[in-house]
């Protein structure tokens, strides 16, 4: 069995894919496919994107059902799903309030802006919910009303990761791990290793490479997903990428870094905002409740779950 890896920068960040099959040739040939279809992928669900199915989606709110491609649809519906299994604290519809603090672009170009930009407190409405998008799975279309915008940040690049996994597998790899700025998702054998292993990156303190706890699953595992949402990454300002649905401002919680191992990358990556949202007070049993593995970082502690590893259910 060989291996292949191929390194590349999309949706705004580092990536990479790394493909287990029998033949080198047909590893390789994935591998770039892989690469190709990250594109595909950004090119429906950017919101830094104007052209982008999403971005012309949003322009549509309050135009009645639009139907869109299975990619998009398969977003939007996971997108409901989080917001029912968080009971709102996972809310995609915050579109408008990433806007107003200043994430309405790339995030290289927030941080190129004037600092003066982002003086003061913006200026924030409620977040409306996903309870007001309505998906028509027999027509394939999807319903936003007026007002109501939707932000792939926190759950669209797990789902990428998931989506390829399970394409490359079906198309005959046997082992497939994805990772898309972090958010990973995984699948099948890691060659001739009896498991694979996902070291975490404590974002406390970068220089001292802090050793902790790994995220392990065992070899010809189906499908899994490690994800990690942080408040110490894309800030700018006073500011961070992270919205609280409940005050429609960024996030104020004791943790700093969640990281979640789940079934899937989309699960784990709705799970590490749910938590890091929630707070060390909360994050634990809604955790535990979800049956998923955790690792739980403020400024000064780490608290982790029973057992790093496994085979999870969400």
């Amino acid at each position: 069995m060989s291996s292949h890896r191929r390194e590349f920068r999309a949706m705004g960040t580092d990536c990479s894919v790394l493909i287990f099959a029998a033949s080198e040739v047909f590893g390789g040939q994935l591998c770039d496919l892989a690469i190709q279809r990250v594109e595909i992928l950004e090119q429906c669900w950017s919101r830094f994107r104007p052209s982008s199915e999403l971005s012309r989606l949003n322009e549509q709110a309050g135009a009645g059902p639009v139907e869109v491609s299975d990619d998009l649809f398969t977003l939007v519906e996971a997108m409901s799903e989080a917001c029912a299994l968080t009971g709102g604290l996972f809310d995609p519809t915050v579109l408008a309030n990433m806007r107003a603090i200043g994430y309405d672009v790339d995030y290289a170009a927030v941080i190129a802006r004037d600092a003066l930009f982002y003086a003061g407190m913006p200026r924030v409405s409620p977040v409306p919910g996903m309870g007001s998008v309505i998906l028509d799975a027999s027509m394939q279309t999807v319903s936003l009303p007026v007002g109501v915008g939707l932000d792939p940040g926190a759950i669209g690049k797990g789902l990428g990761a998931d989506i390829m996994v399970d394409e490359f597998l079906a198309a005959g790899a046997d082992g497939v791990l994805i990772n898309l700025g972090g958010d990973i998702a995984l699948g099948g054998l890691p060659g001739t290793d009896p498991h694979w292993n996902i070291d975490v990156v404590d974002e406390r303190d970068l220089q001292r490479h802090a050793s902790l706890p790994s995220m392990t699953f065992p070899a010809g595992i189906a499908h899994a997903g490690v994800a990690t949402s942080t408040t110490l990454g894309r800030v700018w300002g006073t500011r961070h990428h992270v919205i609280d649905p409940r005050t429609s401002q960024c996030a104020e919680s004791d943790l700093v870094q969640v990281t979640i191992s789940a079934n899937s990358g989309w699960w784990a990556e709705v799970a590490a905002t749910t938590a890091l949202i929630a707070g060390s007070a909360q994050a634990p049993s809604w955790l535990d409740d979800h049956r998923l593995q955790y690792l739980l970082l403020s400024s000064t502690t780490m608290q982790t779950s029973d057992v790093l590893a496994g085979v999870h259910s969400g």
